[in-house]
């Protein structure tokens, strides 16, 4: 679900108490895009689609979710080509995807405490 080795890798070069406050900031952030990607394929909003999927799939990578960075870049290459099959799929999976990976997350970082 995570890459705990990218993980331990960010934390030797940034501090544990620096990629905590990433990884807060990311939860709220992930939560408001993903929000924002639900809403622009319900309009079938291909641009915002494209660009909300980059900047979840970039950070979520930067967090070390390389699960779900996966599927949203899937949804980024499907809505360039505004190409609706199989995207469904991904789409209707991508929250509970996205709550399994925060929670391993929080697990990785429980171990700080």
């Amino acid at each position: 679900m995570i890459d705990t080795a990218h993980l331990d890798t960010l934390t030797q070069l940034l501090g544990r108490n620096t990629i905590n406050q990433i990884r807060l900031e990311y939860i709220e952030d992930s939560h408001e895009k993903l929000a924002q990607l639900l809403q622009a394929w319900d309009t079938k909003d291909y641009s915002e689609l494209k660009q909300v999927s980059h900047s979840l799939k970039s950070a979520s990578l930067n967090m070390a979710m390389s699960v779900f960075a996966k599927q949203c870049q899937q949804i980024e290459q499907s809505a360039s080509q505004h190409n609706e099959q199989g995207m469904q799929a991904i789409i209707d999976t991508l929250p509970s995807l996205h709550t399994l990976s925060l929670r391993a997350l929080n697990e990785y970082f429980s171990d700080f405490d």
